[in-house]
């Protein structure tokens, strides 16, 4: 099943381009599946409905839409898609034990009103559950500080930062008020 207005509701950030990052909020850009919660469902990027575990989704919480990415950790990218093809097989495996690595990890909550950072709050305080968490944010203070942070994920082989407009309302689609930062 596909729902359109998933693909149509969600952000997408643009390259940054050296821009003053000062008091803009970072979050680690993980390297994973980008998925959406509608309060009920599970969806991918392009609206498609996500055949996940009942287990998984449980403690996820009901009428509230979470914008996140699945991850399995640093480095497992193509896990991830492999588990995600064998849970739409309709050939009966052992879901929990295929899932029981994977964390969706939100870093929006889009129908929330407010800036970012009062959305960040929002989805922090509703997300519980031993397969979910909320990416971490802070305040950069600077291009060292941003570079700095870029280092770190980069060692331990994340891919990049997402950085976030302090007053940035959620806006559907392509926007400047939120910018990927990966090393090259």
């Amino acid at each position: 099943m596909k729902d359109n207005r998933i693909a149509n509701l969600l952000m997408h950030g643009r390259v940054w381009n050296n821009e003053d990052p000062t008091g803009w909020l970072m979050t680690e850009k993980l390297d994973g599946f980008r998925a959406f919660w509608d309060g009920s469902h599970l969806y991918s990027r392009n609206g498609n409905l996500l055949t996940v575990p009942t287990e998984f989704t449980c403690s996820f919480p009901r009428n509230v839409s979470l914008d996140g990415e699945l991850w399995g950790g640093y480095d497992t990218f193509n896990q991830l898609i492999t588990i995600l093809r064998k849970t739409s097989d309709p050939q009966k495996i052992d879901q929990a034990e295929l899932w029981k690595d994977i964390k969706f990890c939100v870093f929006d909550a889009p129908l929330h009103h407010g800036h970012y950072l009062e959305r960040h709050t929002f989805a922090s305080h509703l997300v519980v559950g031993s397969q979910t968490s909320v990416i971490p944010v802070t305040t950069c203070l600077g291009v060292q500080h941003l570079q700095s942070f870029l280092q770190q994920i980069t060692e331990r082989k994340g891919e990049g930062i997402m950085l976030y407009h302090p007053s940035s309302k959620y806006t559907s689609g392509r926007t400047n008020y939120l910018l990927k930062v990966k090393a090259h």
